[in-house]
């Protein structure tokens, strides 16, 4: 089974798109919940209202981790949700950021997705690519919903060629977002044309100092091939080690064809090519339209309390760390003392700031509503 389109609430982007935004020197990840619809055409939809943003384990630039225990309180808060709504919820996929590289999943990310589909075929996959620039050096925030396909099986039969990537299939997203009502009227008339790639030709994440990245998902996947999670991605964002050389930013959707038919071929080398992309149109709706919510604004804000949590935990751990005979230097006090409150200033500003907006732009819609369904009662009692 194949989804043919993702249906994801306002309120979920908005969260989605906020934890993104949290941070651009670290990944983020979290859980999509919801449930899978079939129609009678033969259509398979995901439908997104819930998102269960996930506390990272290793804090790292160039991977990201969870533990199972939050895949199971992802599940508890799915069957909550169940009992309070009257229908169906689960988790049905997985969304994580991408900041400062392409949009397009890697070679890892193909196969962490296709690792999750052998547990639900309908699993989706969401990147959200952010703090990057485009060939004029603007600001650009990207979004690509897409799944995993067997590459050897459909394309045993096939000379290997170059597909390039269609620059619909991507939805681009201004910065400049104040509520979540700007962001769905920006990205719901976004309309994402379905196409399969060879993940070979989708392998653009970075190369840093220190070496690739790995989304070292394999704990939620006791029998899945650790090989395949830990090998790093190559290519990307090159920062040269000296600093009298100039920084390489390769994205495919700005190289020449050539270019990207020598990547390509190399890339299939280096990573077998043993899974595909199928990139899946994603729209936002409003989440009235997809289930009634009593607090429809739920996990944005717990979303908030993650990155509390998150931020207090780098710390206390930070303070263990130093202890020596039962004492704090008093230097090593005041350094990670200072450093845990602008991460807390940098939260406020990102993160509490906007969400305040948008509560306030949120109660100014419903103050319109009842206004305007006060008028329609008065209009019929005449």
């Amino acid at each position: 089974m194949s989804l043919t389109c993702v249906k994801m609430s306002e309120d979920v982007w908005l969260t989605c798109m906020t934890h993104a935004l949290s941070t651009e020197t670290e990944e983020i990840m979290g859980l999509l919940l919801g449930d899978i619809e079939y129609s009678k055409d033969g259509c398979v939809t995901a439908l997104i209202w819930g998102a269960s943003p996930q506390t990272r384990s290793d804090r790292r630039k160039d991977r990201v981790e969870t533990n199972p225990e939050q895949l199971a309180a992802a599940s508890a808060q799915a069957e909550r949700m169940t009992t309070f709504t009257g229908r169906i919820t689960r988790v049905i996929g997985w969304y994580h950021s991408h900041p400062h590289i392409t949009v397009l999943p890697s070679h890892v990310d193909v196969r962490t997705q296709a690792m999750y589909q052998l547990l639900d075929s309908g699993f989706i996959g969401l990147i959200f690519s952010c703090f990057s620039e485009d060939v004029h050096k603007v600001g650009r925030i990207q979004v690509i919903a897409f799944q995993s396909s067997d590459w050897k099986q459909n394309h045993a039969s096939r000379p290997i060629s170059l597909s390039l990537v269609n620059k619909s299939s991507i939805i681009d997203v201004e910065s400049s977002l104040s509520s979540s009502e700007d962001a769905s009227t920006r990205s719901g008339s976004s309309v994402i044309e379905s196409s399969e790639q060879d993940c070979g030709d989708s392998i653009t994440a970075r190369a840093n100092k220190g070496g690739g990245r790995s989304t070292d998902l394999g704990v939620f996947f006791p029998n899945s091939d650790a090989n395949y999670i830990g090998r790093e991605r190559m290519g990307g964002n090159y920062r040269a080690d000296s600093s009298d050389k100039i920084i390489v930013d390769i994205d495919p959707m700005d190289m020449s064809e050539s270019m990207q038919e020598a990547m390509h071929r190399s890339n299939l080398d280096m990573s077998g090519a043993e899974y595909a992309r199928k990139e899946i149109p994603l729209h936002v709706l409003p989440t009235s339209s997809l289930i009634k919510l009593d607090s429809p604004l739920m996990s944005f804000t717990d979303l908030q309390h993650v990155l509390y949590e998150e931020e207090r935990a780098a710390y206390n751990q930070a303070i263990l760390q130093n202890i020596r005979d039962g004492k704090v230097h008093p230097l090593t006090f005041i350094h990670h003392t200072s450093t845990y409150q602008a991460s807390m200033c940098k939260l406020m500003e990102y993160c509490l700031s906007p969400a305040i907006n948008t509560l306030q732009d949120r109660l100014k819609e419903n103050e319109i509503r009842v206004h305007n369904r006060t008028k329609i009662d008065a209009f019929y009692r005449h």
